[in-house]
């Protein structure tokens, strides 16, 4: 399986992000302390990814809709590059708080003409 883009969100290719993009790996961990005080604990599941800081500056409204449009229904599945083996992988994740900063609006319409910034988390579902 080939990437067609930086990242594929429900069938969407996505731009590269902006700057400040962060790859998230947790291992989650069955945790406790033992008499002596010493952590004791097992891994419990797989690794769990976090797309962190997802960025796009100066997107159209076209593009902006696409983007959101993209994370319906809110479980979907995302392709992006394993940053430790560098190959393509696919799960479920969902979206975090998206935010977005209008940039330009039209005097007529007052519709937004161009974003200064959209952004969000893609958090790993564990299934």
């Amino acid at each position: 399986m080939a990437l067609t883009s930086f990242l594929n969100v429900n069938g969407y290719d996505y731009p590269c992000p902006r700057y400040g993009f962060q790859y998230i790996i947790s291992t989650v961990v069955d945790t406790d302390r033992n008499v002596n005080g010493a952590v004791v604990g097992q891994k419990i599941g797989r690794d769990l990814y976090k797309l962190d800081s997802l960025q796009w500056a100066g997107l159209y409204p076209e593009q902006r809709r696409m983007i959101l449009r993209s994370l319906e229904p809110f479980f979907v599945p995302v392709t992006f590059e394993d940053f430790r083996t560098g190959k393509p992988v696919t799960i479920t994740m969902y979206p975090g708080d998206r935010t977005g900063k209008p940039l330009f609006a039209d005097k007529i319409t007052h519709m937004v003409t161009q974003d200064e910034m959209l952004s969000f988390h893609l958090i790993d579902c564990g299934w």
